[in-house]
């Protein structure tokens, strides 16, 4: 036998032990502790099992569970933030259209990229690596998705307003400009391909100056913005949507009809917050409370998914029956076309695809959003080196370093994927707490997970199909989720100097997510007069050349013997009488808009025009003002030498003015 044959059949053995024996199949792990639920009166549960450092090699039943947990704790995040948010938003007809391919392709990229996250290679001929060797899971990122839906929209509007004629009248008389749609989200795709760099450049930079560029209380206040942003999306899916419920009253205003009716839920239409929309959702958030009181960890951990379940379930076998006695589904036809016209397998540029290009305009803004998803990828990476077991200062550095240029490279490939940039989920840090296993070989697992299920299509587009409600119940716990990491971020920091940054950087942010009309009109119907006419900075300030009407003075009449009658001058002539024509003013220019389309501008002074996009949209971003407030003051604050502690504060210890020591309280 030759040497190549003896190494053949070593490797044959050595596989043969690692998976096809019971040692190598289920190894010695406590699954046991996975499974037992964790209920009060039954006493703690099983004992944690043994820690399982990052190069562990795991065997194969716990890789494909430990994977699965994590894959299953993050699926619906990456399908909402990847497809189903964005499409649910705006709902144009090329999103959907394509929302089964763009939630499938999201999960498929997720996993692509994980593997080079999870993989780590040092760049030769230098000190730089690409990726954590960590379980840093990608997924799409929550922050560009304001700016995905603003880009979109503004695309869309504008060519309504100029009479595109790629524009289209649909049969509900609404008229939809599906090319124009995509060219916009093309552009943004296109325009976070040039601001990946910036992440990319970042993670060359020295640590010691990397930390400056990224203080914990700036960081923490980035992420806790992200998911305030994002939680007042979460209450409108659990009202229905996020259309219906923006334009539930404006819509009345427009047309003098009844309210926005929700129409994302199967075949179910109805009001805004109706109970049938609020009891599915609730059904969501209370089977997830149950499992936290009573699941195992393995339940626990990815009880998001297992209540994604349980709400899709109650809505299957649940119905609206109307005042007429007819019965309508939330699991309807619709439901059932769209998962056959699904293919069987999807992969990346197997759909019509979004034109890429760069729009200038939104670039500041994106460039903002790429900082702060910057920031996260930091502290996620340093949480999830410290759930690792990695306590060395320069190997945290260096994982930080490779995890963030993987962010940036791997941001750059999901756009060229067509799916939003990706990041780190922070979700993950805690399983691998809660399972006591940090080994590489979940982490390539969860991706071979995500890539299955993103490579069939029809389970992306039956993903589509589960009603908005439900998946309202599922993504304001999982945006509050992100607030609740920003917490954890900003909650060691938080002395009288950053306790003060926070509080305004959250009272401006918290306040435009709360009232986002505060600094511009929001909302499909009227919004665009009103944001031409009223403001922090209207759109009439940078209008160029207003639209002109001409008022008539004198009205055509067509003269007869017993006196003169208006008509026109066709109807005259066969009338026989004497036709005059009308007397005209001279055409007036219209500063203020009036009308119902908002067609207010003829044009625009081009470069004042993109300066006003960019500043309203960092304004009216949560993550935007307040993060800009976070910076500005922590480089203006003066750093205190000593601050009051919580113990100072309560009466154990008290100092004075002076630089004394401490001294008992009395």
């Amino acid at each position: 036998m030759s040497d190549k044959d003896t190494e053949a059949a070593a490797n044959c053995e050595v596989c043969r032990v690692k998976c096809w024996t019971r040692e190598g199949f289920f190894g010695k792990y406590s699954y046991k502790y996975l499974c037992t639920p964790t209920v009060s009166c039954l006493g703690k549960g099983a004992n944690a099992p043994m820690w399982l450092g990052k190069d562990e090699k795991l065997p194969l039943l716990l890789s494909v569970v430990l994977g699965l947990q994590h894959c299953l704790a993050m699926l619906a995040g990456i399908a909402t933030s990847g497809g189903l948010l964005i499409a649910g938003d705006t709902c144009m007809a090329f999103q959907c259209a394509l929302q089964p391919f763009m939630v499938s392709t999201s999960w498929l990229a997720s996993g692509i990229l994980t593997l080079i996250q999870v993989f780590r290679c040092k760049i030769r001929g230098t000190p730089f690596y690409l990726g954590t060797g960590l379980i840093s899971v990608m997924g799409t990122s929550f922050t560009f998705l304001p700016i995905a839906r603003e880009m979109t929209t503004a695309y869309i509007q504008d060519a309504k307003n100029t009479g595109d004629p790629r524009c289209v009248t649909l049969d509900s008389g609404v008229i939809d400009c599906p090319r124009v749609g995509m060219e916009g989200y093309g552009a943004f795709l296109g325009t976070c391909m040039v601001a990946c760099f910036l992440e990319i450049a970042i993670s060359f930079i020295p640590s010691r100056i990397r930390a400056k560029m990224f203080p914990p209380v700036v960081l923490g206040v980035a992420v806790m913005m992200i998911g305030a942003g994002l939680v007042s999306s979460g209450i409108k899916y659990v009202g229905g949507g996020v259309f219906c419920g923006e334009n539930m009253a404006t819509r009345a205003a427009a047309f003098g009809s009844g309210p926005q009716i929700c129409n994302e839920n199967g075949d179910v239409t109805l009001a805004f917050g109706a109970p049938q929309h609020i009891g599915l959702a609730a059904s969501v958030i209370l089977f997830g409370v149950v499992l936290n009181v009573a699941g195992s960890p393995f339940l626990k951990s990815t009880f998001l998914f297992w209540g994604l379940v349980f709400g899709t379930i109650v809505a299957a076998i649940s119905s609206y029956t109307d005042d007429e006695g007819i019965q309508y589904d939330y699991f309807g036809d619709s439901a059932k076309e769209k998962v056959d016209a699904a293919p069987a397998f999807v992969f990346f540029w197997s759909e019509d695809q979004f034109p890429i290009s760069f729009d200038i305009v939104y670039l500041l803004p994106i460039l903002l959003a790429t900082y702060i998803t910057t920031a996260e990828t930091v502290g996620d990476v340093t949480m999830t080196a410290l759930y690792s077991g990695i306590t060395d200062p320069e190997d945290v550095n260096e994982r930080i370093q490779g995890g963030l240029l993987a962010d940036g490279v791997n941001s750059f490939l999901a756009c060229c994927f067509g799916t939003a940039p990706n990041t780190t989920f922070s979700q993950n840090n805690g399983i691998i707490k809660l399972s006591q296993c940090a080994s590489r070989s979940a982490g390539f697992a969860c991706a071979i997970w995500l890539i299955l299920l993103g490579i069939f299509g029809k389970i992306g587009a039956a993903f589509t199909t589960i009603p908005i409600a439900v998946v309202g119940g599922v993504v304001l716990q999982c945006f509050t989720m992100v607030f609740v990491a920003g917490m954890s971020i900003v909650a060691p920091t938080l002395n009288r100097r950053n306790s003060y940054i926070v509080m305004l950087s959250i009272a401006f942010g918290l306040g435009v997510a709360m009232e986002p009309q505060l600094f511009e009109a929001s909302g499909a119907f009227y919004a665009k007069n009103l944001r031409h006419n009223f403001g922090l900075w209207p759109e009439a300030d940078v209008c160029a050349r207003f639209p002109t009407v001409t008022t008539v003075l004198v009205p055509a009449t067509c003269g007869f013997a017993g006196g003169a009658v208006e008509l026109s001058e066709a109807d005259c002539l066969v009338a026989g009488g004497n036709y005059s024509a009308p007397v005209l003013g001279e055409p007036v220019e219209v500063t203020t808009c009036i009308n119902n389309n908002g067609n207010c501008c003829a044009e625009y002074k081009a470069g004042r025009k993109g300066l006003r996009t960019a500043v309203m949209m960092l304004l009216k971003t949560p993550y935007g003002i307040g993060v800009i407030i976070a910076v500005i003051l922590n480089a203006i604050l003066p750093h205190e030498k000593e601050d009051v502690s919580d113990d100072d504060i309560f009466g154990k210890k008290t100092r004075t003015a002076s630089s004394e020591p401490a001294t008992e309280a009395i």
